[in-house]
């Protein structure tokens, strides 16, 4: 059963960079996009090589990607994905500081997660924001055991966020979330921050499979970064991506 299957077999969930293919307008406060355009983020993971959500470029011919929505874009290309794990690899010629990955078997149950990312509400994109939560538990897709849920408040355009605990180790990687809607037709009940992430043992997976050379760390629990302390050391890490079927 493909992943797309496994997802619909379980929970009603979409996938939050999609529904925006791309033409970009540019104000002094706002950044607009059309249909033509996917809004996702991205984050580095080595010395020109970064991680985004493969839903978020996938059938997509230019990849553009800017620290935030008023500074100069710079374009990637997609040199390995993952479909079954929804994670690409971008290489591009950005400059910024590798956020190190943890071993995900270090990592507990209730542990504070903070997710960096840009967010699109409508075809209006945000600049980078941060949000907390916590790493509610494990998440069983028919039988897989690859993504986790969490409670930190996400969007469309979250998607290939990292999720950073509080060591400032990244443990997952935003992938969808529950529809509400759906869930409220079909049982009358509205879910809230019901979220889900790819574990970091999968995300490590994927690089070794291409070869990159990344950081690795176990969970430290005596080391607990504040949410500005964590945002202030990778704000400069984490990318805003546009992704268009467009030259």
């Amino acid at each position: 059963m493909n992943q797309s299957n496994v997802f619909l077999a379980w929970v009603i969930i979409f996938c939050l960079g999609m529904g925006s293919p791309v033409r970009a307008q540019t104000g002094t406060s706002e950044l607009v996009v059309t249909p033509d355009t996917s809004v996702a983020s991205a984050f580095m993971v080595a010395p020109g090589y970064l991680v985004t959500a493969y839903h978020a470029v996938r059938d997509r011919q230019t990849i553009y990607l800017a620290p935030s929505r008023d500074a100069v874009f710079t374009v990637g290309r997609v040199v390995g994905f993952s479909e079954d794990f929804d994670v690409a690899l971008i290489r591009s010629d950005l400059e910024g500081a590798s956020i190190p990955i943890g071993h995900w078997a270090t990592y507990p149950t209730g542990a504070e997660t903070y997710v960096i990312g840009f967010p699109k509400i409508g075809n209006l994109v945000s600049d980078e924001r941060i949000t907390a939560g916590i790493f509610n538990g494990y998440q069983d897709f028919g039988g897989r055991e690859d993504w986790f849920q969490l409670s930190a408040e996400i969007h469309r355009g979250n998607s290939g966020s990292p999720v950073i605990g509080p060591d400032g180790s990244v443990y997952g990687v935003i992938s969808h979330k529950l529809d509400a809607e759906q869930v409220i037709r079909a049982y009358g009940d509205f879910p809230q921050n019901v979220n889900f992430a790819l574990k970091s043992s999968r995300l490590i997976e994927f690089l070794d499979l291409y070869g990159v050379e990344y950081d690795v760390s176990a969970f430290n629990p005596s080391l607990s970064m504040r949410p500005m302390e964590i945002y202030q050391q990778y704000e400069q890490s984490i990318f805003l991506l546009l992704a268009t079927s467009g030259s």
